[in-house]
């Protein structure tokens, strides 16, 4: 039996492997879901929110400071969907 071919077979499993671990680094990042790799609070504003001292029950719905990245006391607020 030759070790050539041996060889051969066992470096293309390696780079292989090598390529799929790639490709799902790769489809991870441009989706934007790499989990606790990446900063999950994003900025009240991106969000499409406001820093508020308050929101209004009625019309809209709160995100905590430390979710949204709104200083201090202030929380994100956000208008709430409407229902028809």
């Amino acid at each position: 039996m030759s070790k050539r071919g041996q060889g051969l077979t066992i470096s293309t499993i390696v780079i292989a492997a090598l390529v799929i671990i790639v490709l799902v680094v790769l489809i991870l990042i441009f989706t934007g879901n790499m989990g606790p790799f990446s900063a999950t609070a994003r900025a009240c504003g991106e969000r499409g929110g406001v820093c508020k001292a308050s929101c209004d029950p009625a019309k809209e719905i709160g995100l905590s400071a430390a979710e949204a990245k709104c200083d201090g006391t202030n929380i994100c607020c956000f208008t709430a969907p409407t229902t028809t």
